[in-house]
């Protein structure tokens, strides 16, 4: 899609969300603007990193989940969320074709988020992984993050350069991967970790 092709959609959608009519232009968004925010975002960070276990925190947005994924192309990727709808399960099917494992939490405490992906890595061991804290409660963030540091991960975080105050949301096209954590670089005393 070219670039004025995509802002007229955009404006669309935008004009969608502000008349009140929020499952419209959710519907509008996946049918004309998701597929080329995936591509460009896919173009600007794709990685593939060999052997990679992808855990990333899944809240109400599934989004930035499906965007760090097409970038990364991890070997495994593991989502962790509390119960989410059925609807969220659908989007991720759809654009993740089934290629993860949910992990529903019963309680979203420090050690159930740590335990859970510290038992991941008994099923996918690797020492190449990356967390992505966008998603999910503070509680789970902070978890992950502990955890990230504690195994020499890199944590991740899908951010945005413009944001819409009154939708609550980015507008698309305008993501961004940032990396929160590296420990090559953040804490090369910790190299012998990969």
């Amino acid at each position: 899609m070219n670039p004025e092709e995509f802002n007229i959609y955009i404006q669309q959608w935008i004009d969608l969300s502000r008349n009140g009519k929020p499952l419209e232009a959710e519907q509008f968004y996946y049918a004309h603007i998701f597929n080329s925010v995936i591509e460009r975002f896919k173009k600007k960070y794709a990685q593939n990193r060999k052997g990679e276990l992808l855990v990333s925190l899944l809240g109400y947005s599934p989004e930035p989940i499906i965007l760090t994924a097409k970038a990364l192309q991890p070997e495994t990727h593991l989502i962790i969320s509390n119960p989410i709808k059925e609807e969220i399960v659908q989007i991720l099917d759809k654009y993740l074709a089934n290629k993860y494992r949910l992990v529903i939490l019963e309680k979203d405490d420090f050690l159930t988020i740590y335990k859970t992906i510290k038992e991941s890595l008994s099923d996918y061991p690797t020492g190449n992984i990356t967390i992505d804290i966008t998603g999910g409660k503070k509680s789970m963030v902070a978890s992950a993050a502990i955890f990230g540091k504690d195994y020499g991960s890199r944590i991740v975080y899908v951010d945005f350069a413009e944001y819409l105050k009154d939708l609550r949301k980015p507008i698309p096209g305008t993501e961004l991967l940032n990396v929160v954590y590296n420990p090559l670089k953040d804490q090369p005393e910790n190299n012998f970790l990969k």
